[in-house]
């Protein structure tokens, strides 16, 4: 009986087995081999907790029966009772000191534990007795691996290939090893190799998506991202894989299935929509109905000779293009063009009383791209005076209590917004339903709330330098940026993790990092930042300071939108934080100290707030990579443009122009994202303050402020991949003597956002 109760099992008919196995216990209840067996059976069904009991029983009976330990100890580890599994599998091995089984399995607990010596020699030994188990070389591999000893590891993994070229699991190790050599396109034959061996494995596309993304093959990492979600839909990293390798692409060519993929992408809680705005574009351009529109609008027709009913039609059919107009500013001068003559259109018709609810959907979108940009557009005097009219025609249904058609309300809203007006509150508290809806949440109901939340901050300083109240000024009407959908990681690590993953990848010593880091944000703007920054870090605890009430409104109201509870928000000035009495473990500052009166005096007060050995984030304006800028700032103070909004508008066409002329300055400029909102333009050419760096001034600062360069954070791999052809040497990537040379042989590929550490 016990013989067929063994054959059952080893040809894995575990019912069968257990039948014979718990009738040779009725009649012997202490029979060791039943109980074992038993045990055995629970812990391939998943119960590893009766697995343990009844193993432990047989061994109570038959405490020399290595078997009975070794699988003991495999349903300890299952159960998370390491210690206790390697105290079982080292009596094993007292009873049989050549047991490959658990000589293996002792080396993998030992390994588990960091005990990577100890586990490398139970390898060893196993592999003295059977050189000829895969699996055993696959495991040596891994604590190589883990140790950082690659070519050991390649080899490891070779040799376990040889004896069984089909294992997929040492293919992808072989893998990664190799991509952590730098050895790429060697990796990547091992990792298509594990897609032949299992091509429904989403791990593997997704492995391989992020080597393509990283050797610059982006149409090949896109392709292999799809693969990925495809598999495994429910996996955020493989969308924000997929997201981070279209950043550049230009699609040639599209169809429904890729639509519905980029719709879904932008949806995703990892993915910043507006960094893959330009792919998706590429994409629409594509789709017959867009591509009619954008010829139709750009033949010269007058707007009576174009029906919005129609065009509204066409590209309310295409739910991509509706959703990125509800999401983020349409940053493409064409489409830009496309959008301004078809909100002409819909005016006029609105105003005649042509509006209508099938047109809705597209009414409503167009209504929040231009909330979002900020009505950015370019307005005639006719069109300034039917948007009076239209306001007034609201206003005179508002004080009669009537009905108010939503086409009305997308129309004006369109143009103005709506939370400024004199009847907001009267018509945000109706009842709307359908696509008006989000466009009375969008324009009246979150912009009331953030009026609400001004005096919820504490100030934390006094702002009484001149240059930061002129800052204070420009941010309390032009809050930035305006944003609706960011990036956040549902996951967050630890700062060592973060500082060694593979974009980042700096050499960090023997830095532990904080159980409960401490991190300050100084100049979080609107919030998007320290959203990112408070799910990046694990644990972490956030301050997000700005000089802006209306920035800190926003990112409060979008913080709590989001459910974050881990940043305290409060307003202060960078000049005056050196009282603050806090110490921080990270101190994050982009985009914020160039625009100080004097920024190493801010940073130096930064600084002072950092522990020892503690890190900083810092993002600064650069001198080569800004000359569009310059010229653009130059323009403004030629011609005398003010910061109003007229203004930018009327600023706005003149650069737009002079690039149609040819003027390649200004033609960088119109490419430019931050070009295509009011308060992002303002931001981008029209600052009240602006510093600019080379890497040498920058390097000087980091000597002065005692700190050290650990690397930029690069957005764009392919630059890392060119500053190591020219620089191999690994030292290179921390000297920013060297980075100066690369930059001036390859202007305009650095952004000057870069982490260093306090020494």
């Amino acid at each position: 009986m016990a013989g067929q109760a063994m054959q059952h099992l080893q040809a894995g008919q575990f019912s069968e087995a257990e039948a014979i196995y718990q009738k040779i216990l009725c009649s012997d209840a202490n029979q060791p081999d039943a109980l074992h067996f038993l045990g055995v059976i629970a812990l391939q069904e998943g119960r590893a907790k009766d697995s343990a009991g009844l193993i432990e029983r047989a061994i109570a009976i038959n405490p020399e029966d290595v078997n009975a330990l070794n699988n003991l100890g495999q349903a300890y580890e299952s159960l998370d009772r390491l210690d206790d599994a390697i105290a079982v599998y080292r009596k094993a091995l007292q009873h049989d000191p050549g047991l490959v089984a658990a000589l293996n399995n002792l080396g993998n607990g030992l390994a588990g534990k960091g005990k990577y010596s100890e586990a490398v020699q139970c390898y060893l030994r196993a592999l003295d007795i059977s050189n000829d188990d895969p699996e055993i070389h696959s495991n040596l591999g891994d604590v190589y691996q883990e140790q950082g000893l690659w070519d050991e590891a390649v080899a490891r993994y070779r040799e376990a290939l040889n004896i069984d070229p089909n294992f997929y699991e040492v293919h992808l190790s072989l893998g990664n090893a190799l991509w952590e050599q730098g050895l790429l396109e060697v990796a990547v034959a091992s990792y298509q190799r594990a897609i032949d061996i299992n091509p429904h494995s989403a791990e593997v596309h997704g492995l391989l998506g992020g080597m393509f993304k990283e050797m610059g093959r982006l149409g090949e990492a896109f392709t292999s991202y799809r693969r990925a979600v495809a598999i495994e839909p429910q996996n955020d990293l493989f969308w924000g894989g997929m997201a981070e390798s279209i950043k550049s692409l230009s699609f040639p060519s599209s169809d429904d299935t890729l639509l519905a993929d980029l719709l879904h992408l932008i949806e995703m809680p990892n993915v910043r929509p507006s960094n893959i705005t330009r792919p998706i574009l590429s994409a629409l351009r594509h789709h017959p109905n867009f591509s009619k529109v954008l010829e139709l609008t750009g033949s010269g027709k007058s707007e009576a000779e174009i029906s919005y009913d129609d065009v509204a039609g066409q590209l309310s059919a295409i739910p991509l293009f509706l959703r990125i107009m509800s999401l983020c500013p349409i940053d493409d001068l064409e489409i830009e063009r496309m959008l301004t003559v078809v909100r002409r259109t819909m005016l006029k018709e609105t105003l005649v009383g042509k509006g209508d609810d099938k047109d809705l959907a597209f009414s409503a979108a167009l209504a929040l791209q231009c909330f979002t940009n900020e009505y950015i557009y370019s307005e005639t005097d006719e069109e300034k005076a039917a948007v009076e009219q239209l306001h007034q025609q609201i206003a005179a249904l508002v004080e009669k209590e009537h009905d108010i058609h939503p086409s009305l309300v997308t129309a004006l809203g369109a143009y103005r917004p709506l939370y400024g007006l004199p009847w907001a509150r009267d018509v945000c508290d109706r009842e709307w339903a359908g696509d008006i809806k989000q466009v009375i949440k969008r324009q009246l109901s979150e912009p009331l709330e953030e009026q609400s939340l001004r005096s919820q901050f504490p100030q934390l300083t006094a702002i009484q330098d001149g240059v930061s109240q002129s800052v204070r000024e420009q941010y309390e009407k032009n809050p930035y940026p305006r944003w609706v959908e960011t990036n956040i990681t549902e996951k967050g690590n630890d700062i060592r993790t973060v500082l060694k993953r593979t974009l980042l990848h700096f050499e960090l010593g023997d830095y532990q990092s904080p159980e409960s880091p401490e991190i300050l944000v100084a100049g979080c703007g609107t919030g998007q930042h320290a959203l990112g920054t408070a799910t990046r870090f694990s644990n972490a605890r956030v301050l997000a300071l700005d000089l802006s009430l209306s920035s800190l409104s926003y990112a409060l109201r979008k913080t709590k939108e989001f459910e974050i509870s881990n940043i305290e928000f409060a307003q202060a000035d960078i000049m005056e934080l050196s009282g603050l009495g806090r110490q921080f473990d990270l101190i994050e500052s982009v985009g914020v100290l160039h625009h100080l009166e004097n920024p190493l005096a801010g940073w130096r007060n930064l600084v002072g707030l950092l522990r020892p050995g503690g890190f900083m984030k810092i993002g600064l304006y650069g001198k080569i990579d800004r000359k569009d800028i310059v010229s653009g700032r130059s323009l403004i103070a030629e011609k005398g443009y003010a910061s109003s909004p007229e203004d930018i508008r009327r600023c706005r066409q003149d650069i737009i122009s002079r690039a149609e002329d040819g003027n390649r300055k200004m033609a960088r400029l119109c490419n430019r994202p931050d070009f295509f909102s009011l308060s992002n333009c303002r931001d981008l050419i029209f600052h009240v303050q602006e510093h600019r760096f080379t890497l040498p001034q920058i390097e000087e600062a980091l000597q002065a402020l005692n700190l050290e360069f650990l690397g930029f954070e690069l957005a764009d791999q392919s630059t890392m991949k060119k500053f190591k052809a020219s620089f191999p040497k690994k030292r290179a990537l921390t000297s920013l003597s060297q980075w100066h040379k690369f930059e001036l042989k390859n202007p305009d590929t650095i952004a000057y956002v870069f982490w260093c550490r306090k020494m």
